[in-house]
């Protein structure tokens, strides 16, 4: 595993994994999904993991990991939905799974948001608030 490899073409992942009985790899590109658009996030998967990260013969399976850490709703580029984190995901999956059908299956890709909103108040406020 190596943070900020460079691929062939100078490109700087965010992380590598590289297997250590052969020449594969897998890329996974981090994005802070907070203040980006849903088409920007959905267009990261073909633009930048896909066509940039994932050029080499050797690296044919990638990952764009998104990290949410407020509550927001994003708009579907399609058709302008209002979507949550939840939808945000299968929107992005869906977009994943595009593209893996478009390069004749002989990569495998995915999407996943991490949900870092805290689930309780600090300890302190939910003192107060009862």
């Amino acid at each position: 595993v190596e943070q900020e490899g460079v691929t062939a073409d100078e490109k700087e992942t965010d992380i590598r994994l590289r297997s250590v009985g052969s020449d594969q790899q897998a890329v996974i590109e981090l994005k802070l999904g907070d203040n980006r658009s849903g088409r920007d996030l959905r267009d990261t998967i073909e633009g930048q993991l896909v066509t940039k990260y994932m050029a080499s013969d050797f690296c044919r399976s990638g990952c764009l990991l998104v990290t949410v850490n407020r509550s927001r709703s994003w708009e579907h580029p399609d058709s302008g939905e209002s979507l949550d984190v939840a939808g945000l995901e299968s929107m992005l999956q869906l977009a994943a799974e595009a593209t893996m059908i478009e390069m004749g299956g002989v990569l495998q890709v995915t999407a996943r948001v991490l949900d870092l909103r805290p689930r309780l108040l600090p300890e302190n406020a939910a003192k107060t608030a009862k």
